[in-house]
């Protein structure tokens, strides 16, 4: 599924050399804004002497609030684009114990930690096992996957079959990996944290959804206008207005999921 999407989209988008870089500033959020439900739940897991690995973790969304929360925290991240977002953001706020790893995680040595998140990562793992194989030979404690029931590349089929004119091809989400993890022999809890828009916002108006979606970089810059009209043209049927702002449809009842496990396959 994962080769897939990705021959997929170097099809259709074309090859970039920092994918995430390009969009890295949408990632970035307060390090010291008040703690959404997943930063409680994360934060209620650490404990003062504790170094926290956040795998894949962006421009510090998820990590940099927990700086107060423990010792630690180290970014081990692939992407140039986010890593600097991610240093900008801890130079801002002034945070002086945190520290970005520029590498994969499968190319990552000599990094381990007492607690382990990998958040919104795993729909983006081809080789799924040796992955969590490595989380648990480095992890002294706990670990933590974050995912939404819907992944978010796999909330937008109507769009890309709109834009593109054919299926899009899906990534593996909570229903493959789960699976995975009975198989080797792990039986992690499955926390529902809540709704996955309490941690992002809605967009308010049309205009404010339709350039979030043009900004997601799964379209191609020469097809951008052409997306533009086409979701004006569509709108009522690509979004739907919700109380709290407008959601894309089939996407707007999509739950954030916390899935945890202490190493070696106990809950």
């Amino acid at each position: 599924m994962v080769a897939a999407r990705q021959a997929q989209y170097e099809r259709t988008r074309g090859p970039q050399p920092d994918t995430w870089g390009a969009i890295a500033s949408r990632f970035r959020a307060d390090p010291k804004r008040e703690l959404d439900p997943f930063l409680e739940k994360l934060a209620s897991f650490l404990r003062p002497d504790d170094v926290l690995i956040d795998i894949g973790g962006g421009a510090g969304r998820n990590c940099l609030p927990m700086a107060n929360h423990c010792r630690e925290v180290v970014n081990v991240e692939p992407s140039p684009g986010m890593v600097e977002e991610f240093r900008a953001s801890a130079d801002e706020a002034g945070i002086e114990n945190a520290r970005a790893i520029q590498s994969g995680w499968m190319e990552a040595e000599g990094i381990d930690g007492d607690v382990l998140l990998a958040a919104h990562v795993t729909y983006f793992v081809s080789e799924i096992a040796p992955f969590i194989k490595k989380l648990e030979r480095a992890c002294r404690r706990r670990i933590i996957i974050d995912v939404l029931s819907v992944p978010p590349p796999n909330q937008s089929p109507q769009f890309f079959r709109l834009v593109y004119g054919e299926e899009q091809a899906l990534v593996p989400g909570p229903d493959e990996l789960l699976p995975v993890l009975d198989e080797m022999g792990i039986a992690p809890d499955v926390i529902e944290i809540s709704a996955a828009s309490a941690r992002r916002p809605l967009p308010e108006t049309r205009e404010e959804a339709i350039k979030n979606e043009l900004a997601f970089g799964w379209i191609a810059p020469h097809d951008l206008d052409r997306a533009r009209n086409l979701f004006i043209d569509r709108f009522d049927e690509l979004w739907l207005e919700t109380r709290t702002g407008f959601a894309r449809r089939g996407a707007d009842d999509v739950r954030e999921l916390m899935i945890t496990w202490e190493p070696g396959g106990k809950t």
